[in-house]
């Protein structure tokens, strides 16, 4: 199977069996895990044969690279700088993004627990989501930079880097092991604390 065999669908129902298959594969690794789900099982889930599934994706690893992207799409979206209102105040911009982290890993929090668990055991897993945190680390950096002189530092891409971690394995502390913290509580904190980190006074 080469790139230029695999179909990307543009009719209505073709659409809905690529999605089926997303879907069915988010049920299978969130229950048994990636390594212990197989493409033929995966097909079979989703009512489709396995000819149908290799017309959409090369294999059961490429699947999976686009559903990762799909999860990124979902913190990504509503920070888009250019959807953003141009005189959104700081803090409600990264209380924004510090929300949309903690839905984003709402949905399908399974699956989400499995990317983060094989990004931990391996190397190459942990590749595939480098580049989507790169990717969002450069477009919150873009966002800060519009805020110049205000801020404490000159290092944006840093910055955005702690910053993305901090929010990041705080979510997961919350969202993977339920830890009976106050979500509302913590959100408010940690908004409070990064745009004191960034800025030279409150704004």
């Amino acid at each position: 199977m080469t790139e230029k065999d695999i179909r990307i669908p543009k009719q209505k129902r073709s659409m809905e069996k690529k999605q089926k298959i997303k879907e069915a594969a988010i049920r299978l690794i969130s229950e048994r895990g990636y390594h212990k789900t197989s493409s033929n099982e995966i097909a079979k889930e989703a009512g489709v044969s396995i000819g149908t599934f290799y017309s959409y994706f090369k294999d059961k690893k490429e699947l999976y690279k686009e559903l990762v992207a799909d999860i990124y799409s979902v913190v990504t979206s509503p920070i888009n700088p250019e959807e953003l209102p141009q005189d959104m105040p700081v803090r409600d911009i990264v209380h924004l993004y510090i929300s949309t982290v903690f839905r984003g890993h709402e949905y399908e929090t399974a699956f989400q627990r499995e990317i983060a668990s094989l990004s931990e055991q391996s190397d190459e897993f942990r590749e595939i989501e480098m580049q989507h945190k790169a990717n969002l680390t450069q477009l919150f950096s873009n966002i800060l930079g519009q805020y110049g002189e205000e801020l404490r530092t000159e290092d944006l891409k840093t910055a955005s880097y702690l910053i993305l971690t901090t929010v990041e394995a705080v979510v997961h502390d919350i969202t993977f092991h339920k830890g009976g913290k106050n979500k509302k509580a913590v959100i408010e904190e940690l908004t409070d604390m990064i745009v004191r980190y960034l800025f030279r006074e409150k704004v």
